[in-house]
Protein backbone atom coordinates (compact mmCIF):
# COMPACT_ATOMS: atom_id res chain seq x y z
CA UNK A 1 0.00 0.00 0.00
CA UNK A 2 1.29 3.64 -1.02
CA UNK A 3 0.37 6.65 0.27
CA UNK A 4 0.92 10.07 -1.05
CA UNK A 5 0.36 13.66 0.25
CA UNK A 6 -1.19 16.32 -2.14
CA UNK A 7 -1.22 19.79 -1.48
CA UNK A 8 -4.68 20.61 -2.42
CA UNK A 9 -5.01 24.96 -3.06
CA UNK A 10 -7.49 26.71 -1.31
CA UNK A 11 -8.41 24.09 1.35
CA UNK A 12 -9.03 24.31 4.86
CA UNK A 13 -6.16 21.76 5.40
CA UNK A 14 -2.54 22.11 4.52
CA UNK A 15 -2.04 17.94 4.36
CA UNK A 16 -4.68 15.96 2.54
CA UNK A 17 -4.23 12.78 1.00
CA UNK A 18 -6.87 11.52 -2.04
CA UNK A 19 -8.12 7.88 -2.15
CA UNK A 20 -9.87 6.10 -4.52
CA UNK A 21 -9.78 2.94 -2.59
CA UNK A 22 -12.56 2.72 0.04
CA UNK A 23 -12.12 1.50 3.87
CA UNK A 24 -14.12 -1.79 3.39
CA UNK A 25 -12.41 -2.85 0.52
CA UNK A 26 -9.09 -2.93 1.81
CA UNK A 27 -10.33 -4.33 4.91
CA UNK A 28 -11.51 -7.67 3.18
CA UNK A 29 -8.20 -7.71 1.26
CA UNK A 30 -6.28 -7.54 3.75
CA UNK A 31 -8.39 -10.23 5.79
CA UNK A 32 -7.98 -12.29 2.64
CA UNK A 33 -4.36 -12.16 2.69
CA UNK A 34 -4.40 -12.88 6.27
CA UNK A 35 -6.78 -15.71 6.36
CA UNK A 36 -4.88 -17.33 3.02
CA UNK A 37 -1.11 -17.21 5.42
CA UNK A 38 -2.89 -18.26 8.76
CA UNK A 39 -4.66 -21.15 7.01
CA UNK A 40 -1.62 -22.51 5.17
CA UNK A 41 0.10 -22.51 8.72
CA UNK A 42 -2.49 -23.94 10.84
CA UNK A 43 -2.95 -26.65 7.45
CA UNK A 44 0.66 -27.45 7.37
CA UNK A 45 0.86 -27.93 11.52
CA UNK A 46 -2.18 -30.02 10.97
CA UNK A 47 -0.67 -32.20 8.65
CA UNK A 48 2.89 -32.68 10.16
CA UNK A 49 0.83 -33.63 13.56
CA UNK A 50 -1.77 -36.02 11.85
CA UNK A 51 1.04 -38.58 12.99
CA UNK A 52 1.93 -39.89 16.16
CA UNK A 53 5.29 -39.06 15.62
CA UNK A 54 5.69 -35.97 13.46
CA UNK A 55 8.44 -35.29 11.53
CA UNK A 56 8.95 -31.51 11.81
CA UNK A 57 12.14 -31.49 10.11
CA UNK A 58 9.94 -31.62 6.42
CA UNK A 59 8.52 -28.45 7.98
CA UNK A 60 8.35 -25.32 5.76
CA UNK A 61 9.55 -22.79 7.87
CA UNK A 62 8.07 -19.88 5.30
CA UNK A 63 4.58 -20.65 6.24
CA UNK A 64 5.51 -21.14 10.28
CA UNK A 65 3.43 -18.16 11.74
CA UNK A 66 4.94 -18.43 14.88
CA UNK A 67 8.65 -17.96 13.01
CA UNK A 68 10.62 -14.67 12.41
CA UNK A 69 11.41 -16.40 8.69
CA UNK A 70 7.81 -16.31 7.66
CA UNK A 71 5.21 -15.14 5.16
CA UNK A 72 2.96 -14.57 7.98
CA UNK A 73 5.35 -12.66 10.49
CA UNK A 74 6.22 -10.34 7.31
CA UNK A 75 2.81 -9.48 6.57
CA UNK A 76 2.39 -8.85 9.98
CA UNK A 77 5.46 -6.06 10.27
CA UNK A 78 3.69 -4.22 7.58
CA UNK A 79 0.11 -4.43 8.65
CA UNK A 80 1.66 -2.58 12.05
CA UNK A 81 3.40 -0.61 9.72
CA UNK A 82 0.81 0.31 8.05
CA UNK A 83 -1.25 1.01 10.91
CA UNK A 84 1.70 3.28 12.10
CA UNK A 85 1.82 5.54 8.76
CA UNK A 86 -1.81 6.06 8.97
CA UNK A 87 -1.70 6.95 12.74
CA UNK A 88 0.79 9.46 11.32
CA UNK A 89 -1.72 10.77 9.11
CA UNK A 90 -4.18 11.45 11.82
CA UNK A 91 -1.36 13.13 14.11
CA UNK A 92 -0.93 15.69 11.45
CA UNK A 93 -4.14 16.18 10.86
CA UNK A 94 -5.00 16.85 14.49
CA UNK A 95 -2.28 18.83 14.74
CA UNK A 96 -3.06 21.30 12.39
CA UNK A 97 -6.45 20.58 13.83
CA UNK A 98 -5.59 21.77 17.23
CA UNK A 99 -7.21 18.83 18.31
CA UNK A 100 -7.83 18.17 22.24
CA UNK A 101 -6.08 14.35 21.05
CA UNK A 102 -2.95 15.16 19.09
CA UNK A 103 -0.92 13.59 21.21
CA UNK A 104 -2.86 10.61 21.77
CA UNK A 105 -2.46 9.91 18.23
CA UNK A 106 1.01 10.37 18.44
CA UNK A 107 1.39 7.99 21.07
CA UNK A 108 -0.30 5.15 19.46
CA UNK A 109 1.96 6.30 16.44
CA UNK A 110 5.27 5.56 18.28
CA UNK A 111 3.47 2.48 19.85
CA UNK A 112 2.71 0.59 16.61
CA UNK A 113 6.46 1.63 15.24
CA UNK A 114 7.45 -0.30 18.04
CA UNK A 115 5.01 -3.30 17.13
CA UNK A 116 6.57 -3.24 13.82
CA UNK A 117 9.55 -3.19 14.95
CA UNK A 118 9.16 -6.13 17.28
CA UNK A 119 7.06 -8.43 14.79
CA UNK A 120 10.70 -9.24 13.40
CA UNK A 121 12.89 -8.38 16.26
CA UNK A 122 11.39 -10.64 19.23
CA UNK A 123 11.90 -7.53 21.25
CA UNK A 124 8.91 -9.04 23.77
CA UNK A 125 10.89 -12.06 24.00
CA UNK A 126 14.19 -10.51 25.47
CA UNK A 127 12.44 -8.84 27.76
CA UNK A 128 10.34 -12.39 29.07
CA UNK A 129 14.29 -13.69 29.10
CA UNK A 130 15.39 -11.06 31.18
CA UNK A 131 12.33 -10.89 33.43
CA UNK A 132 12.88 -15.03 33.88
CA UNK A 133 15.91 -14.60 35.82
CA UNK A 134 13.70 -11.92 38.31
CA UNK A 135 10.98 -13.89 38.99
CA UNK A 136 9.03 -17.10 39.35
CA UNK A 137 7.83 -17.90 35.70
CA UNK A 138 5.65 -20.90 36.26
CA UNK A 139 2.35 -21.70 34.51
CA UNK A 140 0.07 -18.76 33.40
CA UNK A 141 3.59 -16.78 33.96
CA UNK A 142 5.62 -19.00 32.10
CA UNK A 143 6.14 -16.25 29.71
CA UNK A 144 7.22 -13.51 32.26
CA UNK A 145 6.69 -10.47 29.75
CA UNK A 146 2.54 -11.49 29.67
CA UNK A 147 1.22 -10.73 32.37
CA UNK A 148 2.94 -7.36 33.07
CA UNK A 149 2.34 -6.33 29.63
CA UNK A 150 -1.53 -7.16 29.92
CA UNK A 151 -1.36 -5.33 32.74
CA UNK A 152 0.37 -1.73 31.54
CA UNK A 153 -2.14 -2.38 28.39
CA UNK A 154 -4.85 -2.24 30.36
CA UNK A 155 -4.18 1.09 32.28
CA UNK A 156 -3.15 2.34 28.99
CA UNK A 157 -6.99 1.41 27.17
CA UNK A 158 -8.63 2.66 30.74
CA UNK A 159 -6.25 6.09 29.93
CA UNK A 160 -7.46 5.90 26.38
CA UNK A 161 -11.27 6.22 26.75
CA UNK A 162 -11.77 9.55 26.33
CA UNK A 163 -9.95 9.06 23.39
CA UNK A 164 -12.07 6.34 21.73
CA UNK A 165 -15.63 8.07 23.23
CA UNK A 166 -14.66 11.05 20.81
CA UNK A 167 -15.37 8.40 17.90
CA UNK A 168 -18.81 8.14 16.20
CA UNK A 169 -20.56 5.31 18.51
CA UNK A 170 -20.18 2.19 15.72
CA UNK A 171 -15.98 3.26 15.14
CA UNK A 172 -15.89 3.55 19.14
CA UNK A 173 -17.03 0.17 19.67
CA UNK A 174 -14.58 -1.32 16.93
CA UNK A 175 -12.03 0.34 18.37
CA UNK A 176 -12.91 -0.86 22.09
CA UNK A 177 -13.25 -4.38 20.23
CA UNK A 178 -10.23 -4.31 17.97
CA UNK A 179 -7.95 -3.80 21.49
CA UNK A 180 -9.71 -6.89 23.48
CA UNK A 181 -9.13 -9.21 20.44
CA UNK A 182 -5.55 -8.48 19.80
CA UNK A 183 -4.91 -8.37 23.91
CA UNK A 184 -6.90 -11.32 23.68
CA UNK A 185 -4.37 -13.07 21.67
CA UNK A 186 -1.21 -11.12 22.23
CA UNK A 187 -1.52 -11.61 25.78
CA UNK A 188 -4.41 -14.02 26.68
CA UNK A 189 -3.33 -16.67 24.51
CA UNK A 190 0.13 -16.38 25.14
CA UNK A 191 0.42 -16.89 28.47
CA UNK A 192 -2.27 -20.02 28.33
CA UNK A 193 0.29 -21.05 25.53
CA UNK A 194 3.12 -20.56 28.00
CA UNK A 195 0.82 -23.24 30.39
CA UNK A 196 1.13 -25.49 28.01
CA UNK A 197 5.00 -25.14 26.86
CA UNK A 198 5.94 -25.28 30.36
CA UNK A 199 4.46 -28.80 30.50
CA UNK A 200 4.52 -30.28 26.34
CA UNK A 201 7.29 -28.07 25.00
CA UNK A 202 6.63 -25.59 21.96
CA UNK A 203 7.19 -28.12 19.90
CA UNK A 204 3.51 -30.16 21.05
CA UNK A 205 0.28 -30.25 18.83
CA UNK A 206 -1.56 -28.19 21.73
CA UNK A 207 0.97 -25.41 21.33
CA UNK A 208 1.16 -25.07 17.70
CA UNK A 209 -2.30 -24.75 17.85
CA UNK A 210 -2.73 -22.01 20.54
CA UNK A 211 0.36 -20.29 18.42
CA UNK A 212 -2.23 -20.41 15.43
CA UNK A 213 -4.86 -18.86 17.46
CA UNK A 214 -2.83 -16.48 19.47
CA UNK A 215 -1.31 -14.95 15.92
CA UNK A 216 -4.94 -15.05 14.06
CA UNK A 217 -6.13 -13.07 16.96
CA UNK A 218 -3.25 -10.87 16.89
CA UNK A 219 -3.95 -10.48 13.20
CA UNK A 220 -7.75 -9.62 13.41
CA UNK A 221 -7.30 -6.93 16.30
CA UNK A 222 -4.87 -4.69 14.15
CA UNK A 223 -6.95 -5.04 10.92
CA UNK A 224 -10.17 -3.80 12.68
CA UNK A 225 -7.49 -1.07 14.17
CA UNK A 226 -6.44 -0.11 10.61
CA UNK A 227 -10.25 -0.21 9.10
CA UNK A 228 -11.11 1.98 11.76
CA UNK A 229 -8.06 4.84 11.07
CA UNK A 230 -9.78 4.32 7.39
CA UNK A 231 -13.08 5.16 8.55
CA UNK A 232 -11.62 8.02 10.51
CA UNK A 233 -9.19 9.63 7.78
CA UNK A 234 -11.98 9.83 5.32
CA UNK A 235 -14.65 10.97 7.61
CA UNK A 236 -12.29 14.16 8.03
CA UNK A 237 -10.77 14.42 4.76
CA UNK A 238 -7.38 12.80 5.03
CA UNK A 239 -7.59 10.09 2.93
CA UNK A 240 -5.59 6.82 0.64
CA UNK A 241 -4.66 6.76 -2.42
CA UNK A 242 -2.76 3.66 -4.27
CA UNK A 243 -1.63 6.03 -7.57
CA UNK A 244 0.47 8.91 -7.74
Amino acid sequence: MSVRLTDVANSDLPMTASASMKPGGVFVLACMVSALLLGAGLLQDLLLYSNAKPDLSSKIWLLDVDSEESAFTWLSVVVAFSAAWLLFLASRDAAMRGGRFRYHWYALTVLFLLLSFDEFAGIHEKISAALSGRMEHTGLMYFAWAAPAGILSLIGLAAFIPFIRSFPLALAGLLMLSALIFLGGAVGFEMVGGSVAEVEGIASFRYRILTNLEEGLEMAGILIFIYVLLCHLKRTGVTLHPNA
